[in-house]
Parts: C-alpha cells; structure tokens; sequence
C-alpha cells in the first residue's frame, strides 16, 4: 500500500483553527468528531479526530487514543465510512511524530487495511498550540 503527502489547497475548513481551540480547552487529549452525509441515496460517515499534545504528554499514548477510536468508527459503519480527518493540537516536534507515525499506522494496522483502502486519504490538519494552522496535508493511499 503506497502512501504519499500532498499539501492541501483551499479545503473549506478556515474554521478548523478557532474550532480547536474551542473544544480542546487542553483538558481534553482526544476528541471525536462524527458527521452523517446523504450521497446517492446513502449514508456516509465522516470523522475528524483532534488530537492535543500538551508538554510532558506521552505522544504514543495519545496517538494509541487515536487508533482505537478508529477501530471503534469502522466497527460500527463499516462500509460507510468515508472521510477521516486528523486535527493535530501541539508543538512542531509534536507534529514530527505524528507525521512518522501515521504511515505506520496505514501500513502496520492491518485490521485497518481495508477502511484506509476505502478512503483513499487521510487529511491532516497541524495547529499550533495558541491555534494558528500552521500546516494542512492529505496523505494519500494506494
């Protein structure tokens, strides 16, 4: 499964930035966004998960968070599935991580495999701690 990344153009999410900052009030380390679309007579699902990193957090562990959430949304709509987001919340050495990270976890999560082939992309979105979008980038899959 090849994956590449490519820097997104205009996306329409030029709220993604105050809406961060807004439910993630640094309490919060994962958090799950769940959107019903009607496309051709049928329900589709789309996810944004934010993922907040805040100094001494252990990044793995969040991004293990992160993970079973998606178990979680692909067990429950399956083929439904259409659209995952991740809005990342922390520092530049943070979104380093998770950069390395998330074409693993495409890769390794084999019980995953078929969602990711589903969805063709992934799309990233990395915020700065005082919630500037500083980078937004798709990974693409196949």
């Amino acid at each position: 499964m090849g994956i590449r990344s490519e820097s997104l153009k205009e996306t329409g999410h030029k709220n993604v930035a105050r809406l961060a900052v807004r439910i993630c009030p640094h309490k919060i380390m994962v958090k799950t966004e769940q959107k019903t679309i009607q496309k051709d007579g049928r329900e589709l699902q789309l996810v944004a998960i934010l993922v907040s990193i805040q100094p001494g957090d252990n990044v793995e562990s969040q991004l293990g968070l992160m993970v079973d959430t998606l178990y979680q949304w692909y067990k429950k709509y399956g083929d439904a599935c259409r659209e995952f987001t991740v809005r990342f919340f922390g520092s530049n050495e943070n979104h380093e991580a998770l950069m390395t990270y998330l074409p693993l976890l495409i890769q390794q999560e084999e019980p995953l495999r078929p969602l990711f082939a589903q969805l063709g992309q992934v799309n990233v979105f990395f915020i700065s701690p005082n919630g500037i979008v500083m980078k937004e980038s798709k990974l693409m899959i196949g």
